[in-house]
């Protein structure tokens, strides 16, 4: 079973996402924060990220930084609103392995994890 950590301070979107996966098969685990999904992927080691670029604190693009140097192999999709999509696919240039836009494509997402 494919275990996906999503990190996003907007909770409500979390747990959308995280029934969507869940409906599908997945293990889901919800994270408010980078330093939070830190923590997370060090005790549970996830086989994939989805990871908000804007959050309180450590925020997605730190968060990246942090994940790429200690798990160089963990893919980790960024979810970005339509505006931020120069800077996710800056992100891209720094180890993320793709972005997806809020609204989340359920269908796009799915079709990612297989």
């Amino acid at each position: 079973m494919l275990h996906v950590l999503t990190v996003d301070d907007e909770i409500d979107f979390s747990k959308t996402i995280a029934r969507f996966l869940e409906k599908k098969g997945y293990k889901v685990s919800i994270c408010k924060s980078g330093e939070s999904a830190l923590k997370m992927i060090s005790e549970e080691r996830p086989d994939i990220v989805l990871l908000d670029l804007n959050m309180p604190g450590m925020g997605g693009e730190a968060a990246l930084g942090e994940i790429k140097q200690l798990y160089q192999d963990l893919p980790v999709l960024i979810v970005t609103a339509i505006a931020e999509k120069e800077k996710a696919v800056k992100l891209l240039m720094e180890g993320a392995s793709d972005y997806i836009s809020k609204p989340i494509d359920f269908a796009y997402l799915e079709k990612y994890l297989y």
